[in-house]
């Protein structure tokens, strides 16, 4: 009983120290507002804004990435809170005159953590997220060969901590198909009057560079994936794969997706599902979604309030793992952001963080 409750109070330290950054952050973000509000000159071409990379020189190469400190306080009374720098990931890329550009991301999990178990499995580990040259032949066609994340959904597509509304990731993001893939793809956009589409085709040969060890990747992989922009405010996506993973070389499995995503005035309603077939039998599916609802809170500028549920069935699960997501976020800038959720998983043979989470991102 002793040891629960200093637990309990190093994740209460742990958690006023999240929320003093956060604090910090906030009132460095508004006097850097008032500065540049005072300035009314233009700023000088290689001059630094929080988000968008640091220009190096006339090289055309930019430096950027971002950051995010995280805090979690499980429900499990055999798991203590744990404060993490749970993501320290680098960009480069370089955009010359020419039609060809290179972008790279170096991403270091777990850099600083308390309550480390590599006794159950946990590891620091530094992964290439991504490495890959894109040559530009038209808006319709460009063709980008190298390491680059899987083209299944939205959530995959937008992974950057800063950038997506909580600090938990949905379940049918991490656990249905590899976050990226090794080879060649072929995208653009399509000239459909009326139907603004999207187009992503790719093809994998595996061979995962400096890859995320948890991850079973792909050995061989083949996929499609359509945007449409049905209205102002909303899109509709549809995704197909065929691959094999590393682990399981004779068990082909099929991915049909499809999502959804409509925003106006800071509201947003989104939704992604999946299922996907193995040839070892229908005991080997997989099949899950999640709903998503986002909406700012009256009377506080900049802060939002966030509510999801998911689903996800795994082979052989006698039952799906369901997830309740609560939160709230508060984007200081578009590159800032503190954000805090309850999650309630049941069923969870997934792992689902599920308690208390709260996080600080900054991208730089």
């Amino acid at each position: 009983m002793g040891k629960r409750k200093t637990g309990n109070i190093k994740g209460f330290r742990h958690l006023v120290m999240l929320v003093v950054w956060g604090c910090a952050g906030f009132s460095a973000q508004t006097f850097a507002d008032e500065d540049i509000s005072k300035d009314e000159t233009t700023p000088p071409a290689n001059h630094y804004q929080l988000g968008q990379g640091l220009r190096l020189g006339d090289s055309g190469f930019v430096l950027g990435g971002y950051t995010s400190l995280e805090y979690q306080a499980p429900h499990s009374a055999d798991l203590d809170s744990r404060l993490s720098l749970s993501h320290l990931s680098a960009f480069l890329w370089w955009e010359g005159s020419s039609r060809l550009k290179f972008f790279s991301e170096l991403d270091s999990e777990d850099t600083l953590a308390t309550g480390f178990r590599s006794e159950k499995g946990e590891r620091r580990q530094t992964t290439l997220e991504r490495f890959y040259f894109d040559y530009t032949f038209a808006d319709p066609l460009t063709v980008r060969a190298g390491k680059f994340l899987t083209p299944i959904g939205r959530w995959n597509l937008a992974h950057a901590d800063p950038l997506v509304w909580t600090t938990s990731r949905p379940l049918l993001s991490s656990n249905v198909f590899p976050d990226n893939a090794t080879g060649l793809m072929a995208m653009g956009n399509l000239p459909i009057p009326e139907l603004p589409t999207d187009y992503s085709v790719y093809a994998s040969l595996g061979r995962d560079p400096h890859r995320d060890k948890d991850q079973d990747t792909f050995n061989e992989a083949y996929g499609l994936r359509l945007n449409f922009g049905v209205t102002t405010h909303a899109q509709m996506g549809i995704s197909y794969a065929r691959f094999t993973q590393q682990t399981m070389l004779a068990e082909h499995k099929k991915l049909i997706g499809a999502d959804w995503l409509w925003a106006l005035d800071g509201y947003e309603l989104s939704a992604e599902g999946v299922l996907r077939f193995s040839s070892e039998g229908t005991y080997r599916d997989v099949k899950g979604g999640f709903v998503q609802a986002v909406a700012p809170v009256p009377g506080v500028r900049n802060l939002y309030a966030v509510g999801r549920l998911e689903s996800l069935r795994q082979p052989e699960a006698p039952h799906a793992t369901r997830v309740s997501v609560l939160g709230l976020n508060y984007r200081f800038t578009p590159a800032t952001a503190f954000k805090v959720e309850y999650v309630h998983a049941s069923y969870n043979i997934n792992t689902a963080p599920d308690g208390l989470l709260a996080s600080f991102c900054l991208m730089f």
